[in-house]
């Protein structure tokens, strides 16, 4: 698991700076046909993808980020600190930085996605 979670770590840093990194991302699309072709060889690898997909998702929801849900640990733990409520506008403005992150992994697996059906295929095998 620890291995897994400093990948994902570590593979989002490096969408930032390394182009190559940005042609591993995929979406829904690539997540389904690397699971639709683990299972055609066994469970257990089967298992394991669903296992790393869910794993990883769960991390990227940890970043403290609003909308996820490490951003409202984020922000509940300041306003704690603070002893008194932080200003939406505050969260709000803060909040355009998660959006931003999330909707930049989205794109970036989405054109991957169409890339690999338009083109060379997933090559999962």
């Amino acid at each position: 698991m620890w291995n897994i979670t400093t990948g994902t770590v570590e593979a989002i840093t490096r969408l930032f700076y390394d182009a190559e990194a940005r042609k591993e991302v995929s979406g829904v699309v690539g997540s389904y046909e690397t699971t639709r072709q683990s299972v055609e060889v066994s469970w257990v690898q089967t298992v394991n993808i669903l296992a790393i997909i869910s794993l990883s998702l769960a991390i990227v929801n940890l970043f403290p980020f609003l909308p996820l849900d490490g951003g409202h640990i984020f922000w509940a733990t300041a306003e704690k600190i603070r002893r008194k409520p932080i200003p939406f506008s505050v969260m709000e403005r803060a909040s355009v930085v998660g959006f931003v992150l999330v909707i930049f992994i989205f794109a970036i697996g989405l054109t991957n996605d169409i890339g690999r059906l338009r083109g060379e295929g997933f090559g999962i095998n």
